[in-house]
């Protein structure tokens, strides 16, 4: 079918009667926004009940405008898309999907954790009533989950989806290529958080690449991430050549040398800036759809605060002797595009806690206890959890508490704390005041659809029925929670895209939007343990500071991109 519409404000078109520009075209940018023109985004402001009360569904311009760029009428074979927050991305991934689906056949591949989402997507109206009626969706609303008719209809709406689809986790592509069981031919695939399989020493990054380049050339490639740069520059490099570009990108040490330049400021601190931008762009262009998103009135305000915590002398000599047992001194200006994100574990779990018998996993744990969980003595042990209880003994809403420790150096210790203080888990206890829930790998997919809906019930605002929300790493994707009031993230790590996904659990499109206007705000604390002298740079200090200089960077290649982007005359300003 060759005439199109985003059913809302009729705008059509033919795309049968175009003459498309070719990638290599100096103009290509200029031209592509001519052809597309229609799809330019006014510069109308639409109200918070605009945006997050529609009356209809409709699709945005910049999810037309990908399904027209990746299209049976075009000759383009791949795509990064690069949308922000609140963009609607797997819609966008779902439209380019439907108009392919007659034509060749769909692998999409996503986290373990999003397959449900996925599939949820398609039986939303961004697929329309291809795989579920408007009579379906109004009586999954009216019955209970656990219903048999509930279930009989989600069993419906898959076997149609998967007619078309097949949509599987990252391990099960990986098993299936490497069995040689996965067939590209004819295929259009789409990888959704693609940042998750980016690297350059991966098995499956690897077995990705061999996938995709053992590939016929009529396979049609669609990459989603809202952080294509997760950690370090040289992954874009690794990510775009996923999309099988005329000119590979060089990887690793190679992409840094090319694409970055050192130099040490007055105070002899590394500076990185990018260089050779115009090769850059040349590379880049005609692989990238930029969007920035929804407007920020549609978010709560995020009120970030680093919070220094002064370790008591017992926890800063238990610090210093790990430090020295693991031989660190002291931290100086280390190269941020050679760090591994695994190492000073046992300084950076001192810096949450230090128990009261000086030992360490088990042995210590088993100590921390009884009046060593007071206020005042855990200011000794442990003065993150100290201030952490502080703020949440004041709020009066619901809490998300963060780790990137499961186990006794963070969330496990933290739950003992808790339930000194009268708190009792949600998961034995079911809702009442002064409950936790953990968020992590452990538990099953119905205890967490069941803690988040009772974590987002709007009568939950004032956190009577569960207060505090605890996750680990295996909560940073796929989850969304609303209404938060305090965001606490008890250690900083390595790249500040692992906080800002964190923080994107709690701030999210139209997450407080029920809220009275006033109160539409997240108050995020990011726990930095320091030295007895200020001047010390400490571990959490280190890691911080590095975590921003990356940022730094990031944020240079990141406007690169954004300038390159095949829409960039549509939906930058």
């Amino acid at each position: 079918m060759s005439v199109d519409t985003d059913n809302s404000n009729g705008i059509y078109l033919d795309r049968s009667k175009i003459k498309y520009p070719i990638i290599d075209d100096l103009d290509f940018r200029e031209k592509i926004g001519k052809i597309f023109k229609q799809y330019k985004i006014k510069n109308e402001k639409k109200s918070l009940k605009d945006i997050c009360y529609p009356t209809k569904f409709t699709f945005q311009n910049p999810q037309i405008f990908v399904s027209d760029f990746i299209n049976p009428n075009t000759n383009y074979k791949s795509l990064l898309i690069y949308h922000k927050i609140g963009a609607g991305k797997t819609c966008a991934g779902v439209k380019i999907c439907e108009e392919w689906k007659n034509k060749k056949n769909i692998i999409v591949v996503v986290p373990a954790s999003l397959v449900g989402n996925f599939y949820k997507e398609l039986r939303s109206e961004c697929a329309g009533e291809e795989y579920l009626t408007t009579k379906e969706r109004k009586r999954l609303g009216e019955l209970n989950p656990d219903k048999k008719e509930y279930t009989d209809i989600l069993d419906k709406a898959k076997q149609r989806i998967d007619k078309y689809y097949n949509i599987m986790s990252y391990h099960k592509f990986v098993n299936l290529a490497t069995e040689k069981k996965i067939n590209l031919k004819n295929s259009l695939i789409l990888i959704d958080e693609v940042q998750n399989i980016v690297s350059e020493t991966g098995t499956f990054y690897k077995t990705f690449m061999k996938a995709i380049y053992s590939a016929p050339s009529d396979l049609r490639i669609v990459l989603l991430s809202a952080t294509p740069i997760f950690d370090q520059p040289m992954e874009l490099g690794l990510t775009l050549n996923l999309l099988r570009p005329k000119i590979e990108f060089p990887v690793g040490s190679k992409f840094n040398e090319m694409f970055i330049k050192t130099k040490k400021n007055k105070s002899g601190e590394t500076i990185y800036e990018v260089k050779n931008v115009n090769k850059l762009k040349n590379m880049l262009n005609g692989y990238i759809s930029y969007f920035k998103g929804a407007p920020d009135h549609v978010f709560p305000k995020k009120n970030l605060k680093l919070v220094k915590c002064i370790m008591s002398r017992y926890q800063y000599e238990a610090y210093r002797t790990v430090m020295e047992q693991e031989g660190f001194g002291r931290f100086g200006d280390s190269d941020i595009l050679d760090l591994p994100n695994n190492f000073l574990i046992g300084p950076r779990i001192i810096s949450n806690v230090a128990f009261p018998n000086k030992g360490i996993n088990e042995e210590g744990f088993d100590s921390f206890k009884g009046k060593s969980l007071d206020y005042e003595m855990l200011k000794i042990y442990s003065i993150k959890f100290y201030k952490i209880m502080k703020k949440i003994k004041s709020c009066k809403g619901t809490v998300f508490v963060y780790s990137n420790f499961k186990e006794y150096g963070g969330l496990k210790s933290f739950i003992k704390v808790l339930e000194y203080h009268k708190y009792k888990d949600f998961k034995d206890h079911g809702k009442g005041k002064l409950r936790y829930a953990i968020w992590s790998g452990d538990e099953s997919a119905e205890v967490k659809e069941n803690i988040k809906d009772f974590f987002n019930k709007k009568e939950n605002v004032d956190g009577s029925m569960l207060k505090v929300l605890l996750g680990s790493p295996a909560i940073k994707e796929g989850v969304s929670l609303l209404r938060v009031k305090q965001v606490h993230i008890m250690e900083p790590y390595w790249n500040m895209s692992r906080l800002e996904q964190v923080i994107g659990r709690a701030i999210r499109f139209c997450s407080h939007k029920d809220v009275i206007s006033e109160e539409r705000e997240v108050k995020v604390y990011i726990y930095i343990a320091t030295g007895l002298k200020n001047s010390e740079i400490t571990v959490d200090k280190h890691i911080m500071d590095l975590a921003f200089k990356k940022k730094e960077l990031t944020d240079q290649f990141e406007l690169v991109m954004r300038d390159m982007a095949v829409d960039r005359y549509l939906f930058q300003k």
